[in-house]
Formats: C-alpha cells, sequence, structure tokens
C-alpha cells in the first residue's frame, strides 16, 4: 500500500468532515419541532395552599341508574354553589363500561373534581388511575373505590362521602367537599359524623 500524500490526506480529511456534517444536519432536521410533554400532577397539588381551583370550574358527576334523584340534587347545589356540574348517569345496561367511559371523558374535559357512586368500584380502577394522573381529586359517593396497584401503593378515591342519609345530606357534603377542595383545604374527615373519610 503506497503512503498518501499530503494533499491526499488534506482532501480525505475535509471529505470526512463534510460527511460528518452532512449527517449531523440530516439528523437536527429529522426531529422536527417538539415541545415536551406536559407533566403529570398529583391530586393532592389541588388541594394545597395555592388556592385549589377555580370556583367556576367543571366538576364531573358519575352516577348509577338509580340515583337519578340524586343527580338532580347535585346538578342544583353544585350549579348554586358557582360551579358547572357535568352529571352523567350510567343506564342499567353496561353501567361499569358506561362509568369507565364517562369518567375519561370528564377528565379529557378538564374536571377537577369527580364524585363517583361506582355501579362496580372495582371496573374504575384504571380509570381512576388516570384520573389522579391528571390531576383530578376523585370523592367516592356512598362505597369507597378499591385501591390499584399492589402493596399499598395503589390508587383510590381521594376521598369519600357516605350514602347513608338521604339524597340532600349526601349532596350536601359532596358539595361541602368540593368547595373546600376549590379554596385548597382538606375537606373535614370525621367518620363519627357522618361526614367525609379519607381514602386509605
Amino acid at each position: 500500500m503506497a503512503d498518501r500524500t499530503e494533499e491526499e490526506t488534506t482532501v480525505l480529511r475535509i471529505v470526512a468532515v463534510t460527511v460528518a456534517l452532512a449527517a449531523a444536519l440530516t439528523l437536527a432536521g429529522c426531529q422536527g419541532t417538539t415541545s415536551a410533554a406536559p407533566t403529570p400532577v398529583q391530586s393532592t397539588d389541588l388541594t394545597s395552599s395555592d388556592g385549589g381551583f377555580d370556583q367556576q370550574a367543571v366538576i364531573g358527576v358519575v352516577l348509577v341508574h338509580d340515583d337519578a334523584a340524586l343527580a338532580d340534587r347535585l346538578r342544583t347545589d353544585l350549579t348554586d354553589a358557582g360551579f358547572r356540574p357535568d352529571v352523567r348517569v350510567a343506564p342499567a345496561s353496561g353501567a361499569a363500561a358506561s362509568q369507565r367511559t364517562a369518567v375519561a371523558q370528564l377528565v379529557r374535559k378538564g374536571a377537577k373534581a369527580l364524585l363517583v357512586h361506582a355501579a362496580r368500584p372495582s371496573a374504575l380502577t384504571g380509570v381512576i388511575q388516570t384520573a389522579h394522573d391528571a390531576g383530578v381529586v376523585v370523592v367516592s359517593l356512598g362505597d369507597p373505590l378499591p385501591a390499584t396497584g399492589t402493596g399499598g401503593d395503589g390508587v383510590s378515591a381521594d376521598y369519600r362521602v357516605p350514602s347513608e342519609g338521604d339524597d340532600a345530606d349526601t349532596a350536601a357534603t359532596a358539595v361541602d367537599v368540593v368547595q373546600s377542595l376549590q379554596r385548597g383545604e382538606k375537606p373535614e374527615t370525621d367518620p363519627t359524623d357522618g361526614d367525609t373519610t379519607d381514602a386509605e
């Protein structure tokens, strides 16, 4: 193999640098414009001292088919309190699937809190996780929502409103919880008074 002249070596270096520069520019052009993915917030961030959320916020309500009176009461009471309720009542047939869809739609719509009376609580675990990932506070009406995950690190409702009283009591307590959350306060949690209880 013959020795290269100084001129040939210089040409090869220029070609190598040109090829490397062209490759770098090509790769940079492939990236296009990008934006960072939004950082999910935890639902507890909404109840911090920053003031919670706007009073005219959308509050999602997801109920079972025999909760028509409660649906009307919550719609009226939440509206009177200055919120924009979006009430979804699942049909008797296919209630669990309907509720999963409703929760997902309300999260996409930007609801700040969800009041949920689950037809089959275990059917909602995935969408409850999605709601939490989006920063939505979840309040269980009646039965608690089961935690997802394993080892006690699962996600369930942030708060629970027992539904042992009549619809007016349940609605009043639920609206009190939403108002506390809106102000950035933790709702009172005294299970002996029938008020809200923290989800465990």
